[in-house]
Formats: C-alpha cells, structure tokens, sequence
C-alpha cells in the first residue's frame, strides 16, 4: 500500500504505519447476563453496564497532528465508559444484601435445627441413663428386701423350733416334778399313816386302808365329775395298784363309775394328776375309741372301758385319809 503521507512524512518508510488502522466507531455491545443464571444472577440481574461516549469527536476517527513542516493523521480509539449511578450501583447491591441475608437465615434456621436435634438427643440419653440408674437402684431394694424377708423367715423358723424344743423340755421337766412332788407327798402320808397319824375320813366317805373314797348317786359327764370331786379336796380316783382296785371290787358291784384316767393328745392316758399309768385294767378289746369320740375312761365291775365324755354316770372320789 502506498504511503498517502509521501517519503517525507512523519514516519519515513515505515509500511506498516496506519496502514491496519479501522474504524472502530461502532462501539462493541457488552453481553447481556441473563436472569436466573449463575449464582452471581442478583449481582448483574440489573445492573446494565452502558457504553458512554465522551466526547462527540471521540468517534470521528483519525486526528491531524503537524510537527513543523511535516503534517500526519493520528487515531485516537473511542472512549468507552461504565455506568456507576447510584441508582445501578444500590439496585446491585441490595440485591446482593437480600441473598447475603437469605443465606444467612438459612445457616441460621439450619444450625437452630441441628442444635434443637442435639438437644433433643442429649434429653434422650439423659433419660435413658436416670431410667436405668433408678431401674438398678429399685432393683437392689427389691433384692435386699427379699433378702430381709428370706432372713426373718429363716429367724422366725428357728425362733419356732426353739420354742418348741423349750415348751417339750419344760413340759416335761413340769410332769418329772409333778411325779416327784406326788411321789412325796405319798411316802409323806405313808409315814403318817404307819405312824397312825392319818385314820379318819369326812361323813359319807369310806376309808379303805390309808385312802377315803367318795360313791356318787348323781349320775354327771366326766368333765362335771372332776368338778365334783374337787370342790370336796378330792379327784376323781386314781388306781395305782391291783390291791387297791381289789379292795374297792365289794363296794363296786356292778355299777359303772367315772374314773380319773382320760386320753391325752402328747400321750395315749393320763391321770387327773399328771402322771402317766403304770397299771392298767382294760376289758378285752379295749379302748378301742369307738365312732373316734372315746377319749374317757369308766370301770364296770373293776375293768375299764373308753368312752364318750358326754356321757352321764356315777362317779368316784378318792382322797388321803384325814391327819
């Protein structure tokens, strides 16, 4: 391309001066962004950047410049400029404080969310550790209750089979005495008597050696004829020997006499004054507790017979002899 300046102009033989010049009046339109873009949307949503021109010869194109005697063309490319208005620039970032605060009420509502959950988890466990520290607790009285119960039990059973033990002891410590006090107060009378201290007997008593004796004409139960016998210093008769019962055969006869002898339920017999018999005169089969109600004993004739205490018949009262 030939140079329009000729050899002499500003620039001498330089080929390339200008020569790619274009004009550029046509300012470049900038991209629009679209709406609901990137993340950035609310930044740039309104905020339009516009192309401002500076001056209205700053699109005319080349200017001349003359250096002395030389003149020569000079391009001076478009001022372009951005539109900072309030307005534009407040629009971008009110919108960029709404979504700087949305997220902010988000990470809010979020972080409420998860300390609510901890919180709510935290209760749970707390109360499942104070449920199985009262479970463990409740149970350890449980077990020291029974154990309590298990050893009072255990006490009171022994407690029981000792007083027992005691009772059977002292029973029969109480019937050895009574046999001691009765088998002196016997050899007392025995010694009055041989000594001929002992020789009368009250009205209507019969004195048979050193022992009176009482025949009933009322007919009473076994019960009512103990009574009997003792409101007179007497009981009903105790036969200790076959020569006693011997003498008393003649005064007998054929009658039927309550005697002192009664079932025990410690011992098969017992005599009104504790002492278990060393003789006995029962008829052949007998006792045989009849109907399981015989538990008193009456003489016919001198053998003996059980029989039902309800029953009414006479009776015999037997005392030591008077001193």
């Amino acid at each position: 391309m030939q140079n329009i300046y000729g050899s002499s102009g500003i620039g001498g033989d330089d080929d390339d001066d200008y020569e790619n010049v274009i004009d550029n009046r046509k300012v470049p339109a900038i991209p629009e962004r679209s709406k609901g873009g990137n993340k950035a949307k609310g930044i740039g949503e309104d905020l339009q950047l516009k192309c401002m021109d500076k001056s209205a010869n700053s699109l005319d194109g080349p200017k001349t410049k003359t250096h002395g005697s030389r003149t020569a063309m000079s391009f001076q490319p478009p001022n372009i400029g951005l539109d900072f208005s309030s307005a534009a620039v407040n629009a971008a970032f009110r919108e960029q404080t709404v979504e700087q605060t949305t997220e902010k009420k988000h990470t809010w509502h979020c972080t409420k969310n998860m300390v609510l959950m901890f919180y709510l988890v935290l209760m749970f466990l707390l109360w499942i550790v104070l449920v199985s520290i009262m479970f463990i607790y409740y149970s350890n009285i449980f077990n020291q209750m029974n154990e309590l119960k298990k050893n009072a039990s255990q006490i009171q059973d022994s407690t029981k089979k000792e007083r027992e033990t005691w009772k059977e002891d002292l029973t029969m410590v109480n019937r050895s005495l009574v046999n001691e006090i009765a088998s002196l107060k016997s050899e007392v009378q025995s010694i009055k008597r041989s000594l001929g201290l002992c020789t009368s007997c009250p009205a209507e008593w019969t004195r048979i050696d050193s022992s009176c004796y009482f025949f009933s004409s009322s007919h009473q139960t076994w019960e009512n004829s103990q009574k009997e016998c003792r409101k007179m210093s007497s009981s009903l008769l105790i036969l200790t020997s076959k020569k006693e019962l011997d003498a008393l055969r003649p005064l007998i006869g054929n009658k039927r006499f309550w005697i002192g002898l009664r079932k025990d339920n410690r011992y098969p017999w017992i005599w009104v004054d504790g002492t278990v018999p060393v003789f006995t005169n029962w008829n052949t089969g007998e006792p045989n507790n009849s109907a399981q109600r015989e538990h008193c004993t009456e003489m016919i004739t001198g053998g003996w017979n059980d029989l039902d205490c309800s029953n009414t018949i006479d009776y015999i009262c037997r005392k030591p002899t008077i001193c």
